[in-house]
């Protein structure tokens, strides 16, 4: 957890608010804090936000304004939003594939998280070049795979799956089929899969994958990409 905030994504997105928290010598200090920061903290009972009349002291802020971003900070802040992602969100990718333990029993269970993020990396790479110009999508599309493939033993191997991945939700695409069917069919296949994969069990990995995506969105929204 982030100071103030709940993960990489929530620091940069989230809804924001303020707090008055007294310094013990009489002073009155002001932190900008999230709104999900905050719950959580009074859920965990690490504080307690209220006035004299029993009513919140946080009075909620705008947003800040459009900040303007590198593509190669924004390809980090993608990676790394999507990274912290996967403990927050992995139990309920789980539960949302019918039979998991059975069909991904003989894979490693990291190995598994890894592969679902690689494929939404790859998949995500789509939106690039609906909000983006093509040349500058391009840089970010290059910037991504040679962040990926920085990694220590298996970068140039996760780069080129990333890529792969793009490739097959470009080539559904292309034939007006559903991307996200195709690159949970190629996660199947990578991983090498005996088990036979049952439409319903397909969808519930669609449904992982997709748990994800959308960042490229969430930056255009909130910065400006130099």
């Amino acid at each position: 957890m982030t100071q103030f905030s709940v993960g990489l994504f929530d620091r940069l997105f989230g809804k924001k608010t303020t707090l008055e928290i007294p310094d013990g010598n009489g002073n009155i200090i002001k932190h900008n804090v999230t709104v999900k920061w905050l719950e959580t903290m009074q859920k965990q009972g690490k504080i307690s936000v209220v006035t004299d009349t029993g009513a919140p002291m946080a009075d909620e802020v705008k947003q800040p304004a459009l900040n303007s971003i590198s593509s190669e900070m924004a390809v980090g802040y993608v990676f790394k939003a999507t990274m912290e992602d996967l403990p927050l969100t992995w139990e309920y990718v789980k539960s949302e594939i019918i039979g998991y333990d059975e069909i991904f029993k003989e894979v490693p269970e990291e190995w598994t998280q890894f592969e679902f993020i690689l494929a939404s990396l790859g998949l995500d790479l789509l939106a690039l070049y609906n909000l983006f110009p093509k040349q500058q999508a391009n840089e970010i599309h290059d910037r991504l795979l040679m962040l990926v493939g920085q990694m220590e033993e298996i970068g140039e191997n996760s780069a080129r799956a990333v890529h792969d991945y793009y490739l097959v939700a470009s080539d559904a695409v292309s034939k007006s089929e559903n991307p996200m069917e195709y690159a949970a069919s190629f996660l199947c296949h990578r991983l090498d899969l005996t088990a036979d994969i049952r439409p319903i069990a397909l969808t519930g990995i669609m449904a992982g994958i997709g748990q994800f995506v959308g960042k490229w969105k969430a930056i255009k929204e909130n910065f400006e990409v130099a």
